[in-house]
């Protein structure tokens, strides 16, 4: 009889689509699940060898020798075909160990690949922890400054609305008083117009004299009226110590005059702060004409001088000649003259410009009234 063909369908799993890792996967369910990566690689790399030694042990004894027992059945003759049985099945063994080790291989680089993404995903779950803070971070400093904008805005709206509620107030205070006032004048109008009813009533019931008397009277009190100024009118009409009477009290006449009195000074301070300034120019004037006054007679005694030094040198054709004294009392006369003539033109000078300060006042007198 033939032998039956011995196949490592045990050992050999790629027809079942896996990478030799069923053991590995009884392996890792008996592993604790606080095993790191290093013992996963190892269990990895070492279990398929020991599954593959298991399954060659089954095909072999304990010993070394042959498990297989084979039946009554066969001759003598079948069994020398043993030997070729186990080149056989030793290269198929070999031929597995090599798709084995390829196997590891494969096993080994995937679980390079899969520690590398667990180390990139981690990476990338710190960054985005640390992203996720910062941006946290950034979320609350937005969110305290909107709550600070909210309450500044809260306050201003606040402080806004009192305001325009003390305007309200206010504004309906003075329509009050307003309307107040109103009545008042209408009341004092009315009691002006029956006076003045009464009072013509009064001047056609009496004599022309009295009648006279009572107009010149009158008049006197308009004419002071109309001297006082406004500031003296508005302090008689502020006068509140009057009572039931109409004319102002002591104290306020006694302010309008001293109003009076401060306007005068006023003015009149103003009026020798203006001639002041006038005589500091005229000063001025005065000062630069006898400067060049004085200038002019520099260059005539310098003029003098260098006539006195010439004499020296002439001194023997002057002797020669006649009527020395005649010369000098000429060369004296000549030099009054020019000095009468220059005093002449200064003070015509000094004239001009104080025609042309007085019409310059005069013009600006004229735009201001």
């Amino acid at each position: 009889m033939a032998v039956p063909e011995l196949r490592c369908q045990d050992v050999d799993d790629t027809a079942e689509g896996d990478l030799g890792l069923s053991d590995e996967y009884d392996r890792r369910r008996c592993c604790p699940p606080s095993a790191s990566m290093e013992d996963l690689s190892r269990t990895l790399i070492v279990s398929p060898v020991l599954s593959a030694a298991s399954s060659f042990d089954s095909l072999l004894g304990a010993n070394g020798h042959q498990s297989w027992t084979p039946s009554p059945e066969f001759s003598c003759q079948d069994r020398t075909s043993y030997p070729d049985e186990i080149t056989f099945l030793q290269s198929e063994l070999d031929i597995c160990k090599r798709l084995l080790n390829a196997k590891y291989l494969a096993a080994h680089i995937l679980l390079k690949q899969l520690l590398k993404v667990s180390e990139e995903k981690e990476q990338g779950n710190k960054i985005n922890h640390l992203k996720f803070r910062d941006l946290f971070k950034e979320l609350n400093t937005l969110q305290y400054e909107l709550q600070c904008m909210e309450e500044h805005l809260r306050i201003s709206q606040q402080s806004w609305l009192d305001k325009l509620n003390s305007i309200m107030e206010e504004n309906l205070e003075n329509k009050a008083k307003l309307k107040a006032q109103s009545e008042t004048i209408k009341k004092l109008t009315y009691t002006a117009q029956v006076l003045r009813r009464e009072r013509d009533e009064l001047l056609a019931l009496t004599d022309v004299k009295e009648r006279d008397v009572y107009l010149q009277s009158c008049m006197d009190k308009f004419d002071e009226w109309c001297d006082s100024s406004s500031l003296e009118v508005a302090v008689l009409a502020a006068c509140m110590c009057r009572g039931p009477n109409q004319e102002p009290c002591k104290c306020a006449h006694a302010v309008s005059y001293k109003q009076r009195q401060l306007n005068e000074l006023t003015e009149r301070a103003k009026k020798l702060e203006a001639q002041m300034f006038d005589n500091a120019k005229t000063s001025d004037i005065y000062r630069e004409a006898f400067e060049v006054q004085l200038a002019k007679n520099r260059k005539l005694t310098r003029k003098v001088i260098e006539l006195q030094s010439r004499k020296d040198v002439l001194g023997t054709i002057i002797a020669k000649s006649k009527g020395i004294d005649n010369q000098k009392s000429l060369i004296d006369d000549l030099v009054e003259n020019l000095c009468d003539k220059n005093e002449a033109l200064v003070h015509q000078q000094v004239m001009v410009k104080l025609l042309a300060l007085q019409i310059g006042r005069m013009e600006t007198s004229q735009m201001d009234s």
